[in-house]
């Protein structure tokens, strides 16, 4: 690093994600903080602050960073934008938040039945945090924290406690009710109401209870939301009921004065229509006349079925063909109705508004009629749960965070492209850490290269992501299969063999490379190279690189590609780990191995794996001891069956380790690599160890 760089700018030219966080205890000030963010929480890298507060923003966004906030000194770091709600601590995720689900450690709740957020402090200090009051239940902690500073240190005072400690749970709680649009109660600090621009009501009706809903479906995002024509006054509706001698349903009045004149609604391909263009064929005066399931003889089963489609309600199937001996002559089933809207072909939504059948909503079609709703709202509502549920579920899924990724590339937003697809990329990893297929690299690579400026490398990466978006995916799978030939190859060329030994091995390997596999090979690392060429951190392909370089016996190289893998994944830790420790650097190895275990505690190949360190370094002893406590904690994990017996025939107990081995062989564990395990030479020459590896 050169003098001419600053702390902050070789912090945000680091690899992987990070965050910018405002200092919310300098108000007033643009001080900030930058921070590498991870499931192992928040790292500070670095600090500054900025002349402008606005244009550094904007700059940084430019950048794909996202800009949160934090308390200075104070662990837990925040954002809250339309990518989501995220909280870490030095050491953690403690909170991970989206408008489609808001899913705590024992609670999930509804949008809808978030009331206010409270920041709070329990009477003795010790205890401070942010909860949310709900309707009909008790409040749910969002976030909350234990100092014991206040109980135990006889100086403590209110300002240590505003100034250095607690100050969080009044910042972190503003932000996050205007994140979710509700008002903000600040108990430990004054008791302040900031209530922000959208403030849901507590329902008293069915028309409230729609609003509830709609403001919900607006918050979800633009993109989903809900546009309504401007209300009418009740001078409006009463004329258009002077008019035609009408008395609308009354819930549908209260739709009309208190929510909009139409709009989008439950109607497939057109809003809601105005209650200007209600009036269809019919005349809304007249009685609806259909009062029950009537069938004519010549309706065809399958006319009666799409009817039935259409009825969302078990309780609201009932079936009325148009049967004109029955009816007066100028009778139309469009009489006593207004139109709600019409779906085209002459498939209509109408409100009935005379007759014995006055305020159900029915779907009247070229070959019959349908009821489809109790009343209006009962129409409306379940069609914006409906709304409301698909929306969430689109939220959730990673389609909708690649659709943002994609959209931004096309645009040239690529700080916002980089954003939606680094999110996308940490939510796959905490789904399937083992995964070696992410359709997200594609559009990470896309979006850095906008970001440092290959717009080259945009352009030829769009072509490949519209031929195929697993492009990526193609040039590890090209490796895995070279991989697995390799070793299917080698397993026959023992067996043929009979003997088992590493020079065995060491000898199939040498045609089966030279020989059997040299264009198989060349192919694979050609696909590879071709996409590092044009992502050059591709992750996925970076990791597989390593895995090979381990079976070619190179350590070394696969540190190399391991030094580009930025991503927090335990097992791209787990394989520097191994690197490490084949290089014969335990204590790296072991650095390694515990970075892997904080991302992912207790798991099983790297916990066991530490026994192999040992065992490699020259402690056989001791990874015999962590061997059998992982075969304790998980008896049918082969691998550590044929690490502890590698241990043991270290140790001299051969009867023990051949005792070992072939149960790992019985659990699954390939011969071959028994076969190449060096330093148990002695024990591969027993007969015992050939009769054994020659069963079958």
């Amino acid at each position: 690093m050169t003098g001419d760089v600053s702390p902050v700018d070789a912090a945000l030219a680091t690899p992987g994600p990070k965050l910018v966080a405002w200092d919310a205890s300098r108000s007033g000030e643009a001080a900030f903080a930058v921070f590498a963010v991870s499931p192992v929480g928040a790292r500070l890298l670095a600090q500054g602050e900025a002349a402008e507060r606005e244009a550094t923003a904007a700059a940084w966004r430019r950048r794909g960073l996202r800009i949160g906030a934090w308390y200075g000194g104070h662990e837990f770091v925040w954002v809250a934008d339309e990518l989501g709600c995220i909280v870490w601590s030095r050491a953690t995720v403690r909170l991970d938040l989206t408008l489609a689900r808001l899913r705590f450690a024992s609670d999930t709740l509804a949008l809808r039945d978030v009331r206010a957020v409270v920041s709070f402090v329990a009477d003795d200090w010790v205890r401070r945090g942010v909860l949310l009051e709900r309707s009909g239940g008790d409040p749910v902690v969002a976030l909350d924290e234990h100092d014991e500073a206040a109980r135990l240190d006889p100086t403590y005072n209110y300002d240590n406690f505003l100034m250095s400690d607690a100050g969080w749970v009044s910042c972190f709680g503003r932000d996050l009710a205007a994140w979710l649009g509700v008002p903000h109660r600040d108990d430990a600090f004054g008791g302040t109401v900031t209530a922000p621009a959208l403030v849901r009501p507590e329902p008293r009706d069915d028309i409230d209870r729609l609003a509830h809903k709609l403001a919900e479906l607006r918050a979800l995002g633009p993109r989903f939301g809900y546009e309504t024509h401007r209300p009418l006054t009740l001078a409006t509706v009463d004329a258009f009921e002077h008019e035609y001698g009408v008395a609308l349903p009354s819930d549908y009045v209260q739709f009309l004065v208190r929510i909009g004149d139409g709009g989008t609604g439950p109607i497939s391909y057109h809003p809601v229509y105005r209650l200007s263009h209600a009036l269809g064929e019919g005349r809304p005066a007249r009685p609806f006349l259909p009062t029950g399931p009537v069938a004519h003889a010549s309706a065809h089963p399958s006319d009666i079925d799409w009817l039935l489609r259409q009825a969302d309600d078990e309780a609201s199937r009932e079936i009325a063909h148009r049967i004109e001996d029955e009816f007066p002559a100028d009778w139309s089933e469009r009489d006593g109705c207004v139109m709600l809207g019409t779906d085209g072909c002459g498939s209509d939504s109408l409100l009935v508004v005379a007759g014995e059948r006055r305020g159900e909503v029915w779907l009247a079609c070229d070959f019959g009629m349908v009821r489809i709703g109790r009343s209006f709202v009962a129409w409306y509502e379940r069609w914006l749960d409906e709304r409301i549920a698909q929306v969430r579920d689109r939220l959730e899924s990673p389609g909708h965070l690649a659709d943002l990724a994609d959209a931004g590339v096309r645009a040239g937003r690529f700080g916002e492209a980089l954003a939606a697809a680094e999110e996308l990329r940490r939510r796959q990893l905490a789904l399937d850490p083992d995964s070696d297929y992410y359709p997200s690299e594609m559009q990470l690579g896309m979006a850095r290269a906008g970001v440092d400026g290959h717009l080259d490398r945009v352009a030829v990466l769009l072509d490949r992501c519209v031929v195929d978006d697993g492009w990526t995916g193609q040039a590890v799978e090209a490796l895995h299969d070279l991989l697995a030939r390799r070793d299917e190859l080698l397993e026959r060329a023992l067996v043929r063999g009979g003997t088992w030994t590493r020079a065995d091995v060491e000898a199939a390997l040498r045609a089966i490379d030279a020989e059997l596999l040299a264009d198989e090979r060349a192919a694979a690392f050609a696909a590879c190279d071709e996409v590092l060429a044009l992502i050059p951190d591709c992750s996925t392909v970076r990791m597989k690189l390593a895995v090979a370089m381990f079976a070619y016996d190179d350590p070394a190289g696969a540190l190399a590609h391991l030094e580009r893998h930025s991503e927090p994944c335990a097992h791209a830790w787990s394989l520097r780990a191994c690197a490490w420790s084949r290089l014969g650097r335990l204590d790296e190895a072991l650095a390694c191995a515990e970075m892997g275990l904080s991302l992912r505690p207790g798991w099983s190949v790297l916990r066991d794996n530490l026994g192999a360190f040992y065992n490699e370094n020259g402690d056989p002893a001791r990874a015999a001891e962590i061997h059998a406590a992982s075969i304790a904690a998980e008896p049918e994990y082969e691998w550590a069956h044929h690490n502890r017996g590698v241990a043991l025939a270290r140790l001299g107990r051969p009867e023990e380790a051949l005792a070992c081995i072939r149960r790992a062989l019985e659990l699954g564990y390939p011969r071959w690599r028994v076969a190449a395990e060096p330093g148990i030479c002695a024990l591969q020459r027993s007969p015992a160890y050939r009769a054994m590896m020659n069963e079958g």
